[in-house]
């Protein structure tokens, strides 16, 4: 999986805007960045740590798509997401 935001930073020579990136699309799913585990995996909740903290993603239907050293997708409907430090 390409690393979407560290091509964009180094096409247009952007500092680094944070430790992590996360982008929802529609609320159908969820691709992340800089993620550093998950923590935990199913059908409702999907947590995983960043660096400073963890994300928690709250839905129905929750999958993990695809998982790579530090990347990842999540889809499913995604109701909620938040950063606990």
């Amino acid at each position: 999986m390409i690393n979407f935001f560290n091509e964009l930073k180094k096409e247009y020579k952007l500092p680094a805007l944070s430790e992590y990136n996360l982008v929802n699309i529609t609320g159908k799913a969820l691709y992340v960045e800089g993620h550093l585990g998950l923590m935990t995996l199913s059908k409702e909740l999907i947590s995983f740590r960043v660096k400073r903290g963890v994300i928690i993603v709250e839905g129905c239907g929750l999958s993990l798509k695809e998982l790579s050293e530090n990347t990842l997708l999540i889809e499913g409907k995604i109701k909620k997401t938040e950063a606990i430090t």
